[in-house]
């Protein structure tokens, strides 16, 4: 069996791997770079030239770094992807409007004991993985007498974190572990504090506000049982996106629950498309939820807060920022509404855990696993591995590993 990373080594997000044998060839994940200064080697055509032989894409959730050039594959080339994550990536389409998903794809449903996907000669199984974006997972991949796992991004400290040991301990012994290795070009901390620990902290604050503003990413639904779990006596409101995605995937924090809102941004009422407004608008809100409540925005609702704080409506607010704290210099735009919002006299606060892997995660992974070799990518500084994980493989974009 033979290993080739296109695009990982050396950039967080924007991943593709290649897992080929004598006679079948799969590549997992096929994302696009989270930043223009990713350092990847590969250019599209030649991504493409890659992937036109390929048997299979196989993609471990839906987040764009992972899942963003799909629309690129040929296709007569099977993609295989969790149902949910398909939901989520098809109604994220429709809200970038000019990114739609072109192309079916074939979908599996995640179980504590999920069938396996043969393609040629290989055997493909995926595990259900704790990250912020629903329903993620690893997949074990075997072939030739060998066995690989790529774990796509995961953590042990989220709410599906419990999983995490007993999975690794079903995978058993692998002779390849790819792994991300985000932690160790960020914040490269032991432990990371935990989704409950952020709910706890996130009571504190609102306790102490009527209105309060949260700043988190539609698809980090564990994030969004935290901040409704810390709500108190507060209702919750929730922006057309994220309505959209919990009622097509019914997860229990949706409108369908008596106190949750949906509030539509004044943005959307500027699409044009009717299919569009007929699928995901409603009205911009009642107010029912007044005054005291909790509200998820984005940074296109700057203009939303504006109406409200005219209107008298925003009296003693903060805002939760709840993304990594990068963005915020990465992004001149998300900076900007942020200056704006304490323009306005609400109070922010930072309260954010990663949705990836600790060093504690980490080393309880390679203890576990005993890899024969292992392969760091999703990191910026894989230099630092060499204390976590056994067999480390230092290598670069485009090189082949031989098992």
């Amino acid at each position: 069996m033979e290993i080739k990373i296109l695009k990982g080594t050396h950039q967080i997000g924007g991943c593709i791997t290649v897992i080929q044998t004598r006679t079948t060839k799969i590549i997992v994940d096929f994302g696009e770079d989270l930043t223009q200064e990713g350092k990847n080697t590969f250019e599209k055509k030649e991504l493409l030239k890659e992937v036109s032989d390929a048997d299979a894409v196989f993609i471990t959730h839906s987040h764009l770094d992972h899942a963003g050039l799909v629309n690129i594959i040929p296709k007569n080339i099977p993609i295989y992807m969790e149902k949910n994550t398909k939901t989520i990536l098809d109604i994220g389409s429709d809200f970038r409007i000019n990114k739609p998903l072109s192309r079916e794809v074939d979908t599996f449903e995640l179980s504590k004991k999920t069938n396996p996907i043969f393609v040629g000669d290989l055997k493909i199984t995926p595990h259900i993985v704790d990250h912020s974006s629903y329903n993620s997972c690893m997949f074990v991949i075997e072939g030739e007498g060998k066995k690989v796992l790529h774990t796509g991004d995961y953590r042990n400290h989220g709410r599906k974190g419990k999983l995490f040991s007993s999975t690794l301990d079903a995978i058993g012994k692998v002779d390849c572990l790819i792994t991300e290795g985000t932690a160790l070009s960020r914040h490269n901390n032991a432990h990371y504090k935990s989704e409950v620990e952020i709910e706890k902290e996130a009571k504190e604050i609102m306790s102490r506000y009527d209105q309060v503003f949260v700043l988190s990413s539609s698809t980090n639904l564990d994030r969004l049982v935290t901040f409704y779990k810390a709500k108190r006596n507060k209702k919750f409101v929730i922006d057309t996106f994220t309505a959209a995605i919990t009622k097509a995937i019914d997860f229990p924090v949706s409108p369908k629950n008596e106190d949750i809102y949906q509030w539509t941004p004044s943005i959307y009422f500027k699409i044009k498309t009717e299919k569009f407004k007929k699928k995901y608008m409603n009205s911009e809100g009642n107010y029912d939820f007044l005054p005291n409540y909790v509200m998820l925005i984005k940074q296109s609702m700057l203009i939303d807060l504006k109406k409200l704080k005219k209107a008298g409506l925003v009296q003693n607010a903060c805002l939760i920022y709840s993304m990594w704290s990068g963005y915020i210099e990465k992004e001149k735009g998300l900076s900007s509404m942020l200056d704006e919002i304490e323009k306005m006299g609400i109070k922010i606060y930072e309260l954010h855990t990663s949705g990836h892997a600790d060093l504690d995660a980490m080393k309880l992974m390679n203890s576990k696993l005993t890899p024969q070799k292992t392969v760091i990518i999703h990191t910026e500084n894989s230099e630092n591995c060499q204390k976590i994980f056994d067999n480390v493989i230092n290598i670069d974009d485009g090189e082949n590993i031989l098992l």
